[in-house]
Parts: structure tokens; C-alpha cells; sequence
């Protein structure tokens, strides 16, 4: 059998890979918010001396030292069914990032301690919690830096280069690089803070003791904070990394935005419009249960509750009347019937700053108003639903970025590419296009 002609049968190997790799990154992601999410409630709980800011760390940790196991688990299921599904292709990323790779499991290694030791010694660091709270910090700063390792290659992967491929700065600083990892680094707090908020919601339903309830309350208002706080960060971010794919890879852009696959960028903005509005709705409803009311600000939140659906309807608008042309989703003319509102320039740009700058403006009203406390543990019932509306579709949200990513390297699938213009999908060298010196003939490429 010819090296790297292994398929699996009915449901084929790309899917294998993707499934590995959607269900790590869930994990993973969620793995390193939550360390720092944590680390920062246990810093604020020395501060303030508020005990459920501590109550909440240590669950918290609690919760990822389970989830570890999980999440490397997937891992290293990933890693091995790539070397055995891609193995040319992976030949060709493991000579160019080598070093890469290294350093990255040295830092997966050092977090698998730092994290065990953190929690390990909560009670005997309980007399040195600044020391404690950096063991913390240190565990969440080894995790990002094997992400910003790891997001170098899958930058490369869709903007490789122009440069000769034993050119370390180069392929790792590749175009997307640090648009990309700070997508992911600003993500990462979003994901894992409306998890968070969902749990706390599911939890406040079922508990019946009225600490239980008053603890739930706030943890599920600490999580939206942490959550939404970071997502009307992404539009700006997501703007600078879109930007760098339309430059790098025009092909690949025209793919996600302007080609069949559009449509999955559209149903990402209808996950992000569902928790835009379902946070806002949260925070104008949570105002009413503030220490010290405040109508004219409550009323001001209402009125950015209309502005956020208007900018998000703008955002989910399709330029053309072809929805979903691999289900036979089109009307009238098809790709031929523009609609003018679903052009991206100005009306998609408008709905994303606007959703943002709202989203800032909602945020900074309820900041004020959380400042002289809130009534905790008088929740409706259906503010929950909306915390749990959320952490179900940040989970969609993640699933949905991840697809429209490693979609646009198929480029309709004519042909489709594993590193953008230089392998194919069916791990075919493509030296005609292939911008990365040396990758093409391998005469370059081990660093």
C-alpha cells in the first residue's frame, strides 16, 4: 500500500481529523480560560475578601484537573492519527516546525505539573496565596504559549510565506500569526466564561438553599462578565485576521466570504447575534436587582438592546439570494440576485462595529451599576435560560470558527489545499504556486 493512502471507511479520514481536532480544541480552549479566569478570581478573592471568589477558584481548578486527562487525551489521539491518516504532509510540517513542535510539548508537559500542583497545594499555600495565586498564572501562561506555538502552524498552513522555508521568524510570523492567536487568546476567556455562566444558570435552577442560590446568582453574572467582556473584543480582531487572509490567501478568502461555503460565516454571525442579545437581555433584566436602582441607566440598556439586534440583523443579511447551495438552499437567481444590505462594505463593517461599540456601551452601564452591589439569589428563571442559551451556543460558535477556517484551504475544493497553494489535500506537491522556498523539493527542510 502506497505511504499515506490509508482512508477510513464510510465516513473517511478528513472527518476523523476533524472530529479529533474540533473535540480537543473544546477542551483545550476551555482548559486554559478557566486556569486563568480561576487564577484571577482567587487574586480578587485576596483582595477583596470576598469568599466566593475563592469557593468559585477552587471548583473551578477542581474542574479542569478532571478535565486534563480528557483534553491530552484527544491530544495525543489527534497527533497519531495525523502521522498515520497525512503522513506526507505531516513530514512536511514536522521539518518545518521542529523546534516548534519541541518547545510546544515541553510547554504541554510543564502545564500538565504546574496545573496538578496548583491544586494540589491549595490548602498548604493557604498562608502564602500570592505565591499560590502565580502558580496559577504560570499554569494559564504555559498554556497560551503552546497555543501561540500550535496557532503558528495553523497559520502557516493557510498563509504560508514568501520566503525560503528554513527562515524560522519567517514561516512562524507567517501573515495571520498574531491575528490569529489573538482571535484565539481573546476566545479563550469568551468560551470558557459563557460555560461558566451556562453552569451557573443550570445550577441556580435546581439548587433549593438560599446561599447555594445567592452563590449561583453571582457566578453565573461573574461568568457573562468574563464571556461577553471578551466577545465584543472579537470583531475588531476578527477584522485584522480576515484583513491578513484576504491579502495572503484571496482565494481562500473568496471561499469563506464570497463562495459556497459563505453561508458558514453568516450562521457564525447568527451565533454571535443570539449571545449578543441573550447577554443584553440578561444585563437589563440583572439591573433591576441592583443595591442602589438606577431606571435611567436600566432604560439606556433597553434602548442598546434595539441597536444590538439592529446591528446583528445587518451582520446575518446573505449578499445574494444563494443561501445554502450544497442543500439546494436558493431562491430567485441565485448567486446572480444580490441583496444590497448583505454587501460586506458598508453594511457588514457597520453591523460589526456597531455591535461592538454597543456591546462596550452595555457593559460599561452595567459595570457602574455592579459597582454598589447587586440582591443576589432573586434571578428569574428565565435569565437563566438565557445564560444557558449562551454556553450552548458559544460551543456552536467554536465548532462554526473552527469549520470556516480549515474550510477556506479548500478553496471549492478546486483543488483543495492542506497548506495553502503547496500541498493538496490528497498531500500532492503544488510547486508551481507554492510561495515557501525549499518546501517544494525538501532540499531546505529541516531548520
Amino acid at each position: 500500500m502506497p505511504i499515506g493512502n490509508i482512508d477510513v471507511p464510510i465516513i473517511g479520514k478528513n472527518v476523523v481529523i476533524a472530529v479529533l481536532v474540533q473535540s480537543h480544541i473544546l477542551f483545550a480552549a476551555f482548559i486554559i480560560g478557566a486556569v486563568l479566569i480561576a487564577a484571577t478570581s482567587e487574586y480578587l478573592g485576596l483582595v477583596t475578601k470576598q469568599p466566593r471568589y475563592e469557593r468559585f477558584a477552587r471548583n473551578l481548578a477542581r474542574f479542569v484537573v478532571l478535565l486534563f486527562a480528557s483534553g491530552a487525551a484527544l491530544a495525543i489521539t489527534f497527533v497519531l492519527a495525523l502521522i498515520t491518516l497525512f503522513p506526507i504532509f505531516f513530514s512536511y510540517l514536522q521539518n518545518v516546525f521542529f523546534w516548534v513542535f519541541l518547545v510546544e510539548a515541553f510547554m504541554f508537559l510543564g502545564q500538565i505539573i504546574i496545573v496538578y500542583a496548583w491544586y494540589n497545594v491549595w490548602d498548604k499555600l493557604a498562608y502564602r496565596k500570592a505565591l499560590h495565586i502565580v502558580f496559577g498564572f504560570v499554569a494559564g501562561f504555559m498554556g497560551l504559549m503552546a497555543m501561540t506555538l500550535i496557532d503558528a502552524v495553523a497559520s502557516f498552513m493557510l498563509t504560508p510565506p514568501e520566503a525560503a522555508v528554513d527562515q524560522v521568524a519567517s514561516t512562524f510570523l507567517n501573515q495571520t500569526m498574531v491575528p490569529l492567536n489573538m482571535h484565539r487568546f481573546v476566545g479563550n476567556f469568551s468560551y470558557a466564561g459563557f460555560l461558566i455562566a451556562g453552569w451557573a444558570g443550570w445550577r441556580y435552577l435546581r439548587v433549593t438553599r438560599d446561599d447555594d442560590r445567592e452563590y449561583y446568582d453571582w457566578m453565573g453574572h461573574f461568568g457573562l462578565l468574563w464571556g461577553f467582556g471578551f466577545l465584543i473584543m472579537q470583531p475588531v480582531i476578527g477584522y485584522g485576521y480576515l484583513k491578513g487572509i484576504r491579502e495572503s490567501a484571496p482565494a481562500a478568502f473568496d471561499t469563506i466570504m464570497l463562495g459556497d461555503k459563505s453561508w458558514v460565516f453568516l450562521l457564525l454571525m447568527v451565533w454571535i447575534t443570539i449571545m449578543s442579545i441573550a447577554s443584553t437581555v440578561y444585563f437589563v433584566h440583572k439591573l433591576r436587582f441592583a443595591v442602589k436602582p438606577t431606571e435611567f441607566l436600566r432604560k439606556l440598556c433597553v434602548g442598546a438592546l434595539g441597536f444590538t439586534a439592529l446591528f446583528s440583523i445587518l451582520n446575518i443579511i446573505p449578499s445574494n439570494a444563494s443561501l445554502v447551495p450544497q442543500i439546494g438552499l436558493v431562491f430567485a437567481n441565485g448567486a446572480d440576485t444580490s441583496i444590497p444590505l448583505g454587501s460586506m462594505y458598508p453594511w457588514k463593517y457597520i453591523g460589526l462595529i456597531g455591535l461592538m461599540l454597543v456591546g462596550v456601551f452595555v457593559v460599561a452601564l452595567y459595570l457602574k451599576t455592579a459597582a454598589s452591589g447587586f440582591h443576589w439569589g432573586r434571578a428569574s428563571r428565565w435569565s437563566q435560560f438565557a445564560l444557558m442559551s449562551c454556553a450552548v451556543t458559544v460551543v456552536l460558535a467554536m465548532i462554526t470558527m473552527g469549520y470556516t477556517r480549515e474550510t477556506a484551504r479548500r478553496v471549492d475544493n478546486d483543488p483543495g489545499f492542506l497548506i495553502y497553494n503547496c500541498v493538496t489535500l490528497d498531500q500532492q506537491l503544488t510547486p508551481d504556486t507554492c510561495l515557501v522556498e525549499g518546501l517544494a523539493d525538501g532540499s531546505e527542510g529541516v531548520q
